[in-house]
């Protein structure tokens, strides 16, 4: 049976409307919640930031589900596991995203999944065969998973099954990121973890989403959607579509395709919406790798610290999975042979202040290409 997928347009973030879109969108897959169910949401809290910044789900959304949620008397728990450990962690994340004002509103409980007891569990993943899970997340009898809408620097997008990355707590996120380096074992490591606690409903936020070198230090893009489905997997490969991504750019439905975990799909609602979205830098990691070994510096992209920009907040030395960060006469420095291009310090800069941009080599390139074309003009 093909799963249903539902696109409803959504152009603000008011809160009466972003509810009648949120119904319209469950009642397009017809999913209606049990009285009295014991659900957790998992929103995306990534870090601190506000929500006009793009970069966490907004609250319209948490509070529209609050509210369908409360209408049948359901017990109400938010959690959540944020990227970043330092200046505060989840619990800042939660805070400055808006999220723990929604949880005060619907009186929820807030589980911050750093301070929870963590339960060993066994799976039959292709990179892992055991998971440690917070224990809120398996006892939870139906997981509503939040979603944003947005690019990502290593696997090309970051939507329903990147999300549920966040239900790893602390540190083991960044060994996994150590670990499981490149874009092919990452991306499986991210499915194998949807699939060790599947969402039993997904939820986007593609109201305002996040182009170019996502997840946190992109450019906001205006989508107008929300995206329902009770497939995580099928969410994403229609959000894929909208946002004019094909082929390998994104890497987790690259590995799903790979490992035949694509479902058949039925768009419901809206299915002609194409906001083409501009693609992270890309990243040559685990492709070609025999190639890699010899090209490796010359070609990835550069990361460059913008010391402008940089307020030595020290965010991304305390990210670092590989220890390759440093703070060397009041400066920040990376470690070029320890660096593992994880894009974890840009992604948790608060002030956007690590840079990708092409390597010597390819600008050099471009340079040539760019030189050409007005010669043979």
């Amino acid at each position: 049976m093909a799963e249903k997928v539902s696109v409803v347009k959504c152009n603000s973030y008011d809160e009466e409307l972003v509810l009648e879109k949120v119904r319209e969108a469950l009642d397009l897959i017809g999913f209606k919640v049990k009285q009295g169910t014991n659900v957790l949401i998992k929103p995306n809290a990534l870090m601190g930031k506000v929500p006009e910044e793009a970069v966490t789900t907004h609250p319209a959304i948490i509070s529209a589900v609050c509210r369908i949620l409360k209408e049948k008397k359901c017990n109400i728990s938010i959690g959540e596991s944020a990227g970043f450990m330092a200046l505060g962690g989840t619990d800042y994340a939660l805070e400055k995203s808006g999220i723990k004002k929604v949880d005060e509103k619907y009186n929820a409980k807030l589980i911050n999944f750093d301070k929870s007891e963590i339960v060993f569990k066994k799976i039959n993943g292709e990179i892992l065969s055991s998971i440690n899970i917070p224990k809120p997340v398996l006892d939870a009898e139906f997981i509503i998973n939040l979603p944003k809408l947005k690019t990502h620097t290593l696997v090309g997008y970051t939507g329903a099954v990147k999300n549920m990355f966040g239900i790893i707590a602390g540190g083991k996120k960044a060994y996994y990121h150590k670990t499981c380096g490149n874009q092919k074992r990452f991306s499986n490591l991210l499915i194998d973890i949807y699939f060790a606690r599947k969402p039993d409903l997904n939820i986007m936020d593609g109201i305002v989403g996040m182009e170019g070198n996502g997840p946190s230090a992109g450019k906001i893009k205006k989508t107008g959607v929300i995206i329902a489905s009770r497939s995580g997997v099928a969410l994403d490969f229609i959000a894929e579509k909208i946002i004019g991504f094909s082929g390998d750019d994104i890497q987790t439905n690259t590995a799903l395709i790979r490992r035949n975990l694509k479902p058949e799909i039925e768009i419901r609602g809206e299915k002609n919406i194409r906001v083409s979205y501009e693609k992270p830098i890309k990243t040559f990691r685990g492709r070609l790798e025999f190639l890699i070994k010899i090209f490796y510096i010359v070609i990835n992209p550069r990361i460059k610290i913008n010391h402008k920009k940089c307020r030595k907040c020290l965010a991304c030395m305390k990210s670092c999975p590989a220890n390759a960060i440093s703070f060397v006469n009041e400066k920040i420095e990376i470690n070029k042979n320890k660096c593992i291009m994880c894009y974890c310090c840009h992604e948790m800069c608060p002030e956007s202040a690590i840079e990708i941009g092409p390597s010597k080599f390819v600008r050099f390139i471009i340079n040539i290409k760019n030189l050409a074309k007005k010669v043979l003009k």
